[in-house]
């Protein structure tokens, strides 16, 4: 296990550059922060992937709000997933979910781009 998520950071690493990171995931944007919070939505990363994986992107450059957002959104959002949380849970509460879970995942990287900054 540990060797894939060593093997998928390096994949990620390489396809995109420091600079594409510094310039994406900057660290004082609200778009960064927005543009990693849908990316995080779209995402079906397990959270053991995506710490390391976010740890390698903050030491390649992006910013802590970006990278708060985007892990905050992995594991409390789910685009890939609606069909399947529809089916189960109903229309109304899937979507009021996911709707205040993305608010609340740009105000955790907000605070938290406040306090690690």
């Amino acid at each position: 296990m540990m060797l894939g998520i060593i093997g998928l950071i390096g994949i990620m690493l390489t396809i995109l550059a420091p600079e594409t990171i510094k310039q994406v995931f900057s660290n004082a944007s609200l778009w960064s922060t927005v543009a990693a919070a849908i990316v995080g939505s779209i995402t079906l990363i397990p959270a053991f992937i995506a710490f390391p994986l976010a740890a390698s992107l903050i030491r390649e450059g992006a910013g802590v709000m970006p990278i708060a957002a985007f892990v905050t959104t992995l594991t409390m959002v789910g685009i890939i997933t609606l069909p399947m949380e529809i089916n189960l849970l109903g229309r109304r509460y899937t979507f009021l979910r996911n709707a205040l879970s993305f608010l609340a995942a740009i105000i955790i990287a907000l605070v938290m781009g406040k306090l690690l900054a």
